[in-house]
């Protein structure tokens, strides 16, 4: 990942909208020097709605249309917080994000988009499917049309809308179903198709057009109600202002769009519909340090149709003005052509071009459209190769600890033994010991609020790996040079994610310490108490329990594979997702079902740590390979040869495992965990329950092998190989 030494300055883009990947692929291209670039998006995959009919249709494929933002945000050098903005503070210059604290900003810029006006028609929020946001339709359509090919339907569809989209969309959608029915021997007459126009089919098309659409809405079976509008949606029929009402199964809605309903309180000037006033340097009109584009954007004195070919037409002038208003100089004027291009899909590779008077329709047009949108969408897909020579990238998180033996050999100089246990234990007598322990690590995510959050769930987890509560905490932590309000934001939203965490888990922070430093770095002490009766050690292992670990393995290779911008949004946040949640419960579970020895999977990974629980107790194990679970994608990384760089150093431990994994799987296993699972020995009597409980809590847990007799040879035997689907 880019990072800009010097910074001086925050820009914070909210939404993943056409301009705005015109925008990071600009800063891409040509860094934005001495800014801190920030993108925050609801959705991580951000569509081009161009291409949607197609893919309703199954031309194509959910990647093929979807353009993933943690791999541009990575390319522009920018952090990327998952997250849905709530409000805008234009005199503190803070946005608000829902569930995190606010985020400051030198300068803002907005792009994200609009979604149905649903509260336009009664009852179609309750009783309706809404297009946008495409994120939650696109999954209602999958679960649409595998209910249409049951016995009992749904087989009357309604759409709502007669604009482009609502034109589309209807005809994508009856023709998938139809063919999907035909496929499976369903009757076509056993389905109907209405499409809800309001008061005209296409108004902003010429005449020919607007006919040539009718006749594509007969040809395909689409029943068109002109003229009516919908004033109401029930949950059986749809009710037109005429009175008259038609039976339906679904209703899918696609009518005019509306503004985002935080934009009514941030102070901004809208216009007459709500969306947000920009002059021609796409600037708010009354605020020269936010910048608003597509859609959720109106050019005063110039609007035109909400219609995307305009948001990436303002790309390029966003990024340039974006530039120029950090270094102070002249905006240029961007200037919406008075005619433009619209390519409407039929839902059969075939299209109609309509320019002002001009239309045509046909395969050619179709191909003309494919072309058109597939060459925009891999302007973000591919991505200019990183300069860097990935072999000299060095992985923060646990991937940046010392390796185990220079670890030991270090000790050994000293004299001193290495401590094999997760937290130190002081035993001041009574029923309680104390246990503390210590982590310490460089940034694995650029984001500081997140970051601090899972680096805090990481220290805490040797505190629940022991079967203890954890009480108190002090951190550390270094912050890379800038100035003053910067340094301020940084360790204000580090500081924000790692108490999250601590006070979520019952943590006083009771102190700590800050200093400047080449980078973003943060460390924890944590004390807590453990009944002395309870405490679970590497060393409790016994004969013939049954291993089990509550999270999957590969954290390493995606944080690994992030930095190389391999990694993909959708595995990723699911990673991120889990790494936030405690290890509180699954403790006091592993600890109610008889576990008598525990300890976290982290730096060493999952053959590392369960080395040291074996030698500490003098016994052996037995893996069943297909049982551990992975994260998504973790294998095809792994085997095209992307490894975290302390793998090596772990690797050196393989010499104890007996397995006929290749290379790249046995290099999952000891892939260096940030915030890993809890690895525990349970009584064979008490798994399945053990496992009810922990899938019942929300873990990801599984049964992996068993402990055993240990004589001679590797401590570790593996049977059979790595699997996705792997866990029970």
């Amino acid at each position: 990942m880019k990072a800009n030494k010097q910074v001086h300055g925050q820009l914070v883009l909210v939404g993943g909208g056409h301009s705005h990947l015109a925008v990071l692929r600009s800063f891409g291209m040509r860094p934005l020097q001495g800014v801190q670039i920030t993108l925050i998006a609801k959705e991580l995959q951000a569509p081009y709605s161009g291409m949607l009919p197609g893919l309703i249709a199954g031309t194509y494929s959910f990647d093929e249309c979807h353009v993933d933002l943690l791999r541009l945000a990575s390319f522009a050098g920018a952090r990327l917080i998952h997250g849905e903005v709530e409000g805008i503070d234009t005199a503190f210059k803070r946005v608000s994000i829902l569930g995190r604290p606010a985020y400051r900003y030198d300068i803002l810029s907005l792009d994200v988009g609009i979604a149905p006006w649903l509260d336009g028609i009664k009852g179609a929020r309750q009783n309706a499917i809404a297009v946008k946001p495409i994120s939650e339709f696109y999954p209602a359509w999958l679960t649409l049309l595998e209910r249409c090919m049951r016995p009992q339907g749904p087989r009357k569809i309604a759409i709502i809308g007669g604009g482009a989209a609502g034109y589309e969309i209807a005809l994508a959608m009856s023709r998938r179903i139809l063919a999907e029915a035909q496929a499976k021997g369903i009757t076509k007459n056993a389905f109907s198709f209405a499409l809800f126009a309001g008061k005209s089919l296409l108004p902003a098309l010429n005449p020919h057009a607007r006919q040539l659409a009718r006749q594509e809405l007969a040809r395909a079976g689409l029943l068109l109600i002109e003229h009516d509008i919908v004033h109401e949606i029930t949950i059986e029929e749809v009710i037109l202002a005429s009175g008259r009402s038609m039976a339906f199964d679904v209703a899918v809605m696609c009518t005019e769009g509306k503004a985002a309903a935080w934009f009514g309180g941030a102070g901004l000037p809208l216009d007459e519909n709500g969306f947000l006033a920009v002059q021609a340097t796409l600037q708010s009109d009354n605020d020269p340090d936010v910048f608003a584009s597509g859609d959720c954007a109106a050019l005063i004195g110039n609007q035109r149709p909400k219609a995307g070919v305009f948001a990436v037409r303002q790309g390029p002038y966003l990024a340039n003005n974006i530039r120029k208003r950090f270094d102070r100089r002249a905006l240029a004027q961007y200037r919406p052509q008075r005619h433009f291009l619209m390519l409407l899909s039929n839902g059969r590779q075939s299209a109609m071009a309509v320019r002002g008077a001009f239309t045509l329709r046909g395969a050619l047009m179709w191909r003309w459209k494919d072309r058109i949108d597939r060459r925009f969408i891999r302007r973000f897909q591919d991505l200019p190769s990183m300069p860097e020579d990935v072999s000299k990238m060095r992985c923060g998180g646990c991937g940046a600890k010392v390796g185990p033996s220079t670890l030991d050999n270090a000790l050994a100089r000293l004299a001193l033994r290495n401590p094999r246990e997760d937290a130190a234990i002081i035993d001041r007598g009574g029923p309680d010991l104390c246990i503390e322990t210590v982590d310490f690590f460089r940034a694995f995510w650029p984001e500081p609020y997140l970051f601090g959050e899972i680096a805090a769930q990481h220290a805490i987890g040797d505190i629940y790996a022991m079967g203890g509560t954890p009480k108190w905490g002090q951190v550390l932590c270094t912050l890379p040079h800038a100035p003053s309000r910067l340094i301020e934001e940084n360790l204000f939203q580090l500081m924000a994610g790692a108490h999250a965490a601590l006070t979520a888990a019952g943590v006083d922070l009771i102190g700590g310490h800050s200093s400047e430093a080449e980078e973003m770095a943060v460390g924890f002490v944590i004390s807590g108490t453990v009944p002395r009766n309870r405490i679970l050690r590497k060393c409790g292992l016994k004969p013939g329990q049954n291993l089990i670990l509550t999270r999957p393995l590969g954290t390493g290779l995606l944080l690994a594979a992030a930095m190389r911008r391999k990694a993909t949004a959708s595995a990723f946040s699911k990673v991120l997702a889990e790494l936030r949640k405690p290890q509180a419960e699954a403790s006091r579970i592993l600890q109610d079902k008889g576990a008598t020895g525990a300890t976290d999977v982290t730096g060493f990974g999952l053959g590392g740590h369960l080395l040291e629980m074996l030698a500490e107790s003098g016994l052996g194990a037995e893996l069943e390979a297909r049982s551990i679970p992975l994260f998504d994608t973790v294998l095809s990384l792994a085997r095209s040869g992307i490894a975290s760089s302390l793998l090596p150093e772990n690797l050196a431990l393989a010499r104890s495992v007996a397995s006929n994994l290749k290379a790249a799987e046995l290099g999952v296993l000891f892939d260096p965990q940030t915030a890993g699972g809890l690895l525990a020995g349970i009584p064979d009597r008490n798994v399945d329950a053990c496992l009810d409980e922990l899938h019942a809590a929300g873990y990801r847990a599984a049964y992996i092998g068993r402990v055993i007799e240990h004589r001679s040879g590797p401590r570790i035997a593996v049977k059979g190989n790595l699997a996705m689907c792997g866990g029970r």
